[in-house]
């Protein structure tokens, strides 16, 4: 499991598309990404090192903002 801060997160899935660190966190909050907060108030994305992971949470994710 890897621990990113939402802008590594961002370089690494989503790439120049234009979201915020304030979505990640967003999608955190409510569920869509899984995430903790540290205890310095920061946010981290709890990530799987399986590439297939981060295929299906894309999927999920896409569903989610589909629905």
């Amino acid at each position: 499991m890897r621990k990113l801060k939402p802008q590594v997160y961002l370089d690494e899935v989503y790439p120049g598309v234009g979201y915020t660190t304030k979505t990640v966190i967003n999608w955190i909050k409510t569920g869509k990404i899984k995430g903790v907060q540290t205890p310095s108030k920061r946010w981290l994305v709890l990530m799987d090192d399986k590439a297939e992971s981060n295929v299906s949470s894309l999927v999920k994710l896409l569903e989610a903002a589909a629905a």
